[in-house]
């Protein structure tokens, strides 16, 4: 093996192929419908390079994942939740301290 074939097999067909197996695995850990991520994936392995290219540009963000399944993904820790609230009812916070830290928690 001389340097050109070493320089293919690590800068181009590496990197390609790890894009390719972290497209499948975000294919399938995204909130796609079945039918949408069967179609993904023939797109991905048959167009493997377009297939990628195009999955990448076109598939939403985690906003929008969260948005359309209305999960919300920065929601405090319940003991957090639970010690403001204590803290507040033992006069400890001031309510406009306790909703400041509140907000803080769900951004």
């Amino acid at each position: 093996m001389d340097f050109s074939d070493v320089f293919w097999i690590l800068v181009i067909w590496v990197p390609l192929i790890l894009l390719w197996g972290f497209a499948l695995v975000d294919l399938f850990a995204s909130r796609h419908s079945g039918l949408a991520k069967a179609l993904w994936a023939i797109a991905i392995l048959f167009l493997p390079v377009i297939g990628v290219i195009l999955y990448f540009a076109l598939r939403p963000t985690d906003d929008d994942y969260n948005r359309a399944s209305g999960i919300q993904t920065t929601a405090g820790n319940p003991d957090d939740l639970a010690r403001l609230s204590d803290m507040n009812q033992r006069g400890l916070l001031e309510a406009s301290e306790s909703a400041q830290v509140e907000s803080s928690m769900y951004k």
